[in-house]
């Protein structure tokens, strides 16, 4: 029975953490912060096998180049927060860029590895191969985008590929020669049918030219090594997965492009890039502004707006080039660090390679992981994959694998003794729940913060003034390096005190406005860029000090051109006090912006139209209303 425990809690119940870390990383993205602060904690609870192991028992490391610059560029995120001018946004991005080496990390110095990678990687593959059917139940059935729970298709591509050249390297192998019998040849073939057929709905040509990148290096290196008959199978099986989707067009009305169609596209490269490039070179400004240090973690979103060029209909979160982000948010180190992460694993890959006396199942792995984290890599220069949490923790579970193959034969083997011999158990387990406890409460507490400010919002709306100010007070408590709960609790303020001022309780009305500057000159100390802040202001100046509402509408649009709020407000202004050319102006400077429908983006175009007749342009103020029922008819239709 002892024994029975035992295996459980250092083998299985790792794997389970590990594996309920990347479901819940799955479902993650962006906003819903319960999810990720879940998924760290599963990461956390996983930890805590390791430090139980380190505490009775010692381990072997090799001390590489891999192991050393891995955890410089964690080191060197440590230290971006502190030098970050927007503390809380590079501290949550710390842990989740980083997510890749603190995953590497545990599994290197985990003694179960072989184990621990015979658990999870079936389970990782069948859990993307339900993925992946999800995307073609999208495609087929419903008809939208072959997204899965991702916000955009390059994700799933670089999540399908992450599995497919491991499967296709594991397939390689006569079934006799895998460590999992449940994959048979049957199973994998129709598990790769699945992965290729969603690879080729999808078409994301930066997701396929980086697999067929990453499918050079596996056949390359493995057709001498491999069965014949092995390799004309997998042939087979990709040749099924591509007459599939290519005959499934004509079976579905009004159908994407095909792979075929969208891969020919690449052919003009200015045509296909067209839309990155656009991005790209509105960051160059951006370098020039930037300290040598970076932006800070995750911040390049709120830098970004001032130099956003007009036809940009991107989200504004990413530079679909991670080298370019991460030069930019983690500065020169931060990218010269990850440069030379990326030379070691080459260096370690060419060094084992060569070695003849690898076996057969070492090799393959060996080259799949490779050639996969070589995928992940090349994909990355053309989407955001170092900014996705389960492409992360895969990245970062295949890293600690390749780590430990290319370090079988090594003679660098650093021994680290058992904690027992520094620490007395009593101290060893206080200070470890102390970590785990500080950890855990920084996750809970940015999940609950996040929870009080939107209840405290939709609170707001309903005019339920009270009961929100109760929650807005619960965020600031909870996360007191977060600005939205400053300043959206300002705006509640502003609304009370002009709920009072209209039955002539003055008093109590310039008490609440007075909390509310306070707030808002707190939620700009904590992040200087935020138009909201600003907007905010301005409305409360705006009753009776026009000309600083003025001035606090400007600067808001100054940070983000495409703030609506602002700019309606501020055109406002000018008309009521009839100066009509200036209200035109303001509009009409964000008029060439691409902005997402919604109710406010109507309330602009709609006044715009309204001034223009009002000024005599009834030609512009035609062709504004036209817009108006074209986008009200898409989205009802959406």
């Amino acid at each position: 029975m002892k024994s029975f425990l035992r295996i459980i809690n250092q083998n299985n119940l790792f794997s389970t953490f590990f594996i309920i870390s990347l479901i819940l990383a799955l479902f993650y993205t962006g906003n819903n912060t319960w999810l990720f602060s879940a998924s760290y904690i599963s990461i956390i609870l996983s930890f805590v096998f390791i430090l139980k192991q380190r505490f009775y028992n010692p381990i072997n490391i090799s001390i590489n180049g891999v192991l050393l610059s891995s955890v410089l560029l964690l080191s060197w995120f440590a230290i971006s927060v502190f030098l970050s001018q927007i503390k809380y946004l590079s501290l949550y991005n710390f842990f989740w860029m980083g997510s890749l080496i603190i995953v590497f990390l545990i599994f290197t110095f985990n003694e179960n590895k072989n184990q621990i990678w015979s658990n999870i990687w079936p389970v990782m593959l069948f859990l993307v191969l339900i993925w992946a059917i999800y995307g073609l139940v999208q495609y087929y059935y419903l008809h939208v985008p072959t997204n899965a729970s991702f916000l955009n298709r390059n994700s799933l591509a670089a999540l399908v590929n992450l599995a497919l050249i491991p499967a296709s390297g594991y397939f390689l192998l006569n079934e006799s020669e895998r460590p999992w019998e449940v994959i048979n040849n049957k199973t994998l073939s129709l598990i790769l049918i699945i992965l290729f057929l969603t690879t080729f709905i999808i078409t994301s040509r930066g997701g396929s030219l980086s697999l067929i990148l990453g499918f050079t290096l596996l056949i390359s290196l493995l057709r001498k090594h491999v069965e014949k008959s092995q390799l004309y199978s997998l042939v087979i099986i990709i040749f099924i997965s591509f007459l599939l989707a290519t005959l499934s067009q004509y079976f579905i009305q009004d159908s994407p492009t095909g792979f075929t169609e969208r891969m020919v596209t690449l052919q003009d490269t200015a045509k296909a890039g067209n839309t990155r490039f656009i991005i790209w070179k509105s960051l160059i400004p951006l370098f020039n502004e930037m300290p040598w240090y970076g932006l800070g973690l995750g911040s390049l979103w709120v830098f970004w707006p001032p130099h956003r060029p007009f036809i940009d209909n991107s989200a504004g979160f990413f530079a679909h080039n991670d080298y370019m982000q991460i030069t930019l948010e983690a500065g020169y180190p931060g990218i010269l660090l990850l440069v030379l992460l990326f030379i070691f694993i080459l260096i370690h890959f060419i060094r084992t390679i060569k070695n003849n006396n690898l076996l057969l199942i070492q090799r393959t792995e060996l080259v799949g992981i490779f050639a996969a984290l070589v995928t992940f890599a090349a994909h990355s220069f053309f989407t955001y994959n170092f900014y996705i949490l389960p492409l992360l923790l895969i990245a970062g579970l295949y890293l600690g694998r390749f780590n430990q193959l290319v370090n079988i034969n090594s003679t660098k083997i650093k021994i680290f003794p058992a904690l027992k011999i520094y620490f007395k158990p009593f101290m060893y387990i206080f200070s470890m729940t102390g970590l785990i406890f500080i950890l855990c409460s920084y996750f809970i507490s940015v999940s609950l913060s996040s929870y009080y400010n939107i209840q405290a919002k939709e609170l707001l709306l309903k005019k339920k003034y009270q009961e929100s100010n109760k929650y807005f007070l619960k965020a600031q408590t909870l996360a007191p390096l977060m600005d939205n709960p400053f300043f959206s609790h300002a705006d509640l303020l502003r609304r009370g005190a002009n709920k009072l001022l209209s039955v002539n309780k003055n008093r109590q009305a310039n008490s609440l406005l007075k909390l509310a500057h306070d707030n808002l000159d707190k939620a700009e100390s904590l992040n200087p860029l935020r138009p909201q802040t600003h907007h905010i202001r301005g409305l409360i100046f705006e009753k009776e000090q026009t000309e600083k509402a003025k001035v606090e509408f400007k600067k808001a649009l100054k940070l983000d051109p495409r703030f609506l709020f602002s700019r309606i407000r501020l055109a406002r202004l000018f008309h009521q006090q009839n100066q009509l050319k200036k209200a035109m102006e303001v509009l009409y400077d964000g008029v060439n912006y691409n902005y997402p429908v919604n109710k406010v983006m109507i309330e602009y175009m709609t006044f715009f139209a309204k001034l223009s007749r009002e000024a005599g342009v009834e030609s512009f103020a035609l062709h504004l209303e036209a817009n108006i029922k074209k986008y009200i008819g898409e989205n009802r239709q959406n």
